[in-house]
């Protein structure tokens, strides 16, 4: 019986494992995205940004988090990660 409880929790504590790989904890938002590494976030044709993770401020997460290419944090990681 033990072992079934063990491989019950280890499922259900998987996806707040993976979860927590992909969160970049900053201070300040949006201040703060040139903190999060140029390999965590993925450029479009259209010259948006979309980050592949969550961020996290203070107990907050943050999800979904994207610009547009008129934005000037989208131009702020096109200076810095464009070239990538």
């Amino acid at each position: 019986m033990r072992r079934y409880w063990f491989a019950a929790a280890a499922l259900l504590l998987a996806p707040v494992a993976a979860r927590a790989a992909d969160t970049y904890p900053v201070d300040k938002w949006p201040a703060d995205v040139d903190t999060i590494p140029c390999n965590a976030w993925e450029r479009y044709p259209d010259g948006s940004w979309a980050l592949r993770g969550y961020v996290k401020v203070g107990a907050s997460i943050i999800e979904n988090v994207g610009f547009n290419k008129s934005d000037s944090t989208a131009r702020l990681l096109e200076r810095k990660c464009g070239k990538k």
